[in-house]
């Protein structure tokens, strides 16, 4: 038995380009994360301007650098309380959108918060890599959490948050005195 380390993690130069081709994926999902985001302080700012506030920076500072989390309950709460001016169905409607942000926010905490190990050969045409996530339970202690996550899977996970990015903005008329219904702005957005 040889006690010299392996002098790359990849098996020949497939699997390296199997493991890069995820990593890219990884690296177009993060950024289309980060766009969804933006969307969402971006609707938050126009919140704020349309009930009134006049100086700028005071809705930077609210928002300052949130994270998706925080994000999602402001905007939330936000909207909540502009109910006068919408209905029933047009908080249905956001809500249903925050929820996908939620779930993509857990996705990207599993993507991101991982330890990644891309296995030891290319057998398969894809790639699946396995994530491994630490985590603390309170009658459990110490449990694992593992993940197989390939890059068409992480594909997904990127359309997916361009789709919400995209109804996120499509929020933002409807936010304008006189602008379109939320519900039918966001609803011909999944049709689109």
């Amino acid at each position: 038995m040889s006690s010299k380390l392996p002098t790359s993690e990849f098996a020949d130069d497939k699997h390296r380009a199997q493991a890069e081709a995820l990593l890219l994926e990884i690296g177009r999902f993060a950024v289309a994360f980060e766009r969804m985001c933006e969307a969402m302080r971006n609707v938050i700012m126009l919140i704020f301007y349309t009930e009134g506030l006049a100086n700028p920076g005071l809705a930077q500072v609210v928002v300052g650098d949130k994270a998706s989390a925080e994000l999602q309950v402001l905007l939330g709460a936000l909207f909540a309380e502009l109910r006068a001016r919408y209905d029933d169905e047009d908080r249905r409607v956001v809500q249903s959108l925050l929820k996908e942000v939620k779930e993509l926010t857990e996705e990207r905490n599993i993507v991101i918060h991982s330890a990644w190990q891309f296995g030891r050969n290319s057998a398969f045409a894809e790639l699946y890599a396995t994530t491994v996530r630490p985590r603390t339970k309170q009658n459990k202690g110490a449990v694992p959490e593992l993940h197989g996550l390939s890059a068409k899977y992480i594909r997904e996970l990127t359309g997916r948050c361009k789709a919400a990015q995209v109804k996120l903005q499509r929020l933002e008329p409807c936010l304008l005195p006189n602008g379109p219904k939320v519900s039918a702005e966001l609803t011909s957005a999944r049709e689109a």
